[in-house]
């Protein structure tokens, strides 16, 4: 009978350590596009950094070493040029004098990170001894701006990896209305759960107001609990193409907008 628990026991903690491989992501950092103003006057620059962590929307910043791209839509689909006024801040290259709903868009540089008994090594685990875990993140921001008395539509794709399209503009939203999102992976529907929350709801490590689940056409839910800036996060894992090299490819989306 001992025996026959013992190896029980090995079977469910290998089977932990397994899963432990593509869910244990769900802990990695994050980022998120903080804006200074989300409804600013027409003629006015928008102000942006980057958060980074585990507390929205308190926690660390991104540099701007740290991005591979940063960009600004137009009503019109045209991209508007944002530039970098410090390490840590960014603003629209030019005043945005027409109105409407605007989108920025912004990705984290790809990179390796691997767990080992000894530490974390941002590298993949080629060489490396006593290997847990290696991922390679793809991180994916986005943010609604609405100028003026402009509103207009925001479910535009930007072509990012995983990204998170709002079906409706929150400008238009009350407390306790939903907020329709879709979900795409590598530009195709995602099927999985979405997080969401609003700044001043926790300040606790990972701790999101409300959850849903999109369906196979990757389209979900939110409801709007109260007014205020929100945060919308997905993610999802998938085995790294070489195992050798690393175990999982990482994608986590973000998307901030504010609700009056």
């Amino acid at each position: 009978m001992l025996r026959k628990t013992t190896k029980t026991t090995i079977i469910l903690i290998a089977l932990l350590g397994m899963s432990g491989l593509f869910c244990g992501q769900a802990q990695a950092h994050f980022p998120w596009i903080n804006l200074a103003d989300y409804t600013p006057e027409t003629g006015q620059s928008v102000k942006i950094s980057i958060g980074w962590g585990h507390h929205y929307p308190f926690g660390g910043f991104l540099k701007k070493e740290d991005l591979e791209n940063i960009f600004l839509i137009a009503p019109n689909g045209t991209k508007v040029p944002i530039i970098s006024t410090s390490v840590l801040e960014f603003e629209s290259g030019e005043s945005l004098v027409t109105p409407g709903a605007y989108i920025i868009a912004a990705k984290r540089k790809p990179g390796f990170y691997t767990k080992t008994t000894e530490g974390g090594k941002r590298q993949n685990k080629v060489g490396l001894k006593n290997v847990i875990r290696c991922s390679h993140s793809q991180m994916c921001m986005k943010a609604i701006v609405n100028v003026g008395d402009g509103k207009g539509k925001v479910d535009t794709p930007v072509g990012q990896p995983m990204e998170i399209i709002l079906l409706r503009n929150p400008v238009d939203l009350r407390a306790g209305e939903y907020l329709p999102v879709r979900v795409l992976l590598h530009g195709k529907p995602f099927k999985g759960r979405i997080f969401a929350t609003y700044a001043g709801f926790s300040t606790e490590k990972d701790v999101f107001a409300y959850t849903a689940t999109t369906g196979r056409n990757g389209k979900g839910m939110i409801r709007i609990l109260q007014p205020g800036v929100w945060m919308i996060k997905t993610e999802h894992q998938d085995p790294y193409p070489d195992s050798k090299k690393c175990d999982v490819e990482s994608y986590i989306a973000t998307l901030t907008f504010e609700v009056r």
